[in-house]
């Protein structure tokens, strides 16, 4: 994406002004005066500014939906004290140009676009977050990507595609992982997924290990002297 080299060619000085400008672009467009709803009901709203831009990126997965099929897979994190150095947030977390691939059986085909225009999306969101000074700024547009829809995205789909074929989404979940981490934002769900499923809808299965299967307390019911009724005559059975 174009957006991309748009901010890693900014100078320090005007990257957040390009950051907000790109956001603008991205960001749903505001209901007309005479539609919006009132103040009060807006404030009651959790803030979810980025949901058809997240819509575009979660569109592809279903377009490719038999390669999210790894759920064991876990984005790593890295250890404490990993980014100490001169280097500056930015420098550390921004998307950095990625070496060519060589050619494999798996490149080149409908998942291999899929994945890298998804990665593109990854990049994007990244380099957005990386260019705010602040790490409250930071975090209030994490606050409002999560609440678009992007960190279920990354968790519970993005995730699950194989590293090995797709490497360079799982670049961008590392990168939003280890910059998330250095500014104390919860990575737990983007880098092992939703923790249990929730036994809420006919349509989910229980675990197999049967500890979200319903209990029933049924009824113990005793049959008193009725349960020794032909038992004189068991003789013939």
């Amino acid at each position: 994406m174009m957006q991309v080299v748009h901010l890693g060619s900014a100078t320090a000085d005007n990257m957040q002004l390009r950051a907000k400008a790109v956001l603008g672009y991205l960001a749903d467009p505001l209901p007309a005066e005479e539609e919006a709803p009132h103040t009060f009901i807006r404030d009651m709203h959790k803030s979810r500014p980025y949901k058809a831009w997240c819509k575009e990126a979660t569109n592809v997965t279903k377009e490719a939906f038999w390669i999210f099929l790894h759920h064991m897979n876990v984005v790593p994190l890295e250890a404490e004290g990993e980014y100490a150095g001169d280097t500056t947030y930015i420098e550390r977390h921004f998307p950095h140009e990625r070496a060519p691939i060589p050619a494999a059986a798996w490149v080149g085909g409908v998942e291999w676009e899929a994945t890298n225009y998804l990665a593109t999306h990854l990049d994007l969101l990244n380099g957005l977050i990386a260019a705010f000074p602040l790490r409250s700024e930071r975090n209030a547009l994490r606050a409002d990507l999560e609440g678009s829809g992007f960190e279920k995205l990354m968790g519970a789909t993005l995730r699950l595609c194989k590293e090995k074929f797709y490497s360079v989404v799982h670049d961008g979940l590392r990168t939003w992982v280890g910059a998330a981490a250095e500014d104390g934002w919860p990575t737990e769900y983007v880098r092992k997924g939703p923790i249990q499923l929730e036994y809420s809808s006919p349509n989910k299965s229980p675990r197999k290990d049967g500890s979200l299967l319903p209990k029933l307390d049924l009824p113990v019911l005793s049959l008193g002297d009725a349960g020794n009724i032909g038992r004189e005559n068991e003789e013939w059975i």
